[in-house]
């Protein structure tokens, strides 16, 4: 963990500092919506709310294929559960995209609870008919973008696990916007895998927040259950 923090820290918070914004996926939009979760797999079920976050991984300009990012925060009555998702081919592989409701998301890395040793992979698919977009300001002025949820394992199919509905997106301006960290913002019980994956997250978020003079913000529309 120490060599990790040597290596990424120093890094991140340069460019953070020099961008004042994020390193990836600085550009984004945000939106509030619920998730329905209904699979055995989920640590929790039902009607949850969310906040969401769509962004670009690099920023390139209009429709340009990029790796295009879903951030999700489950707001849950025992804190938030961050879900960061990337365009990708199966589970692992990242894939640049262009546009959001023509590509497939994945965590990439993967989820286990401490009661069993089985991993999981958290998938999402634009649901069919949604118009499509590779901008961001096209996003902003468009329709309200829903998902398909599925959970996967390292084989077999994947599973739909439930439905993500979001309200249209609000161009809110990127250093209001809120901060997700998948390995904070988790319930108990539950831990990423492979974990120097996950101690690497931590080491490249933090370093990101500080040299921006963030933490993780929780802002006025940002209500927690």
């Amino acid at each position: 963990m120490k060599q990790l923090d040597t290596l990424l820290r120093p890094p991140f918070a340069l460019a953070s500092a020099i961008r004042h914004a994020r390193v990836f996926h600085a550009h984004g939009v945000t939106a509030q919506g619920h998730a329905e979760l209904g699979s055995h797999w989920w640590p929790v079920q039902g009607r949850i709310p969310v906040t969401a976050r769509l962004s670009k991984g690099l920023g390139l300009p209009g429709p340009l294929p990029d790796f295009l990012g879903l951030a999700v925060r489950l707001h849950l009555a025992g804190g938030p559960w961050d879900l960061l998702l990337v365009t990708a081919q199966s589970r692992i592989i990242l894939w640049p995209a262009l546009s959001w409701s023509r590509a497939r998301y994945s965590s990439v890395t993967a989820f286990r609870t401490r009661d069993t040793e089985a991993l999981t992979w958290m998938l999402a698919e634009p649901e069919a008919g949604q118009p499509g977009t590779g901008s961001l300001a096209a996003l902003a002025d468009g329709d309200a973008p829903h998902f398909t949820l599925s959970l996967a394992r390292a084989r077999g199919p994947a599973k739909p696990a439930g439905r993500l509905s979001l309200d249209l997106p609000t161009d809110v301006p990127d250093d209001l916007q809120p901060s997700f960290d998948p390995v904070l913002n988790r319930p108990d019980g539950v831990d990423m895998w492979p974990e120097w994956v996950a101690d690497a997250r931590r080491a490249a978020y933090g370093a990101g927040r500080a040299g921006r003079d963030t933490e993780a913000p929780t802002p006025p529309w940002d209500t927690r259950a």
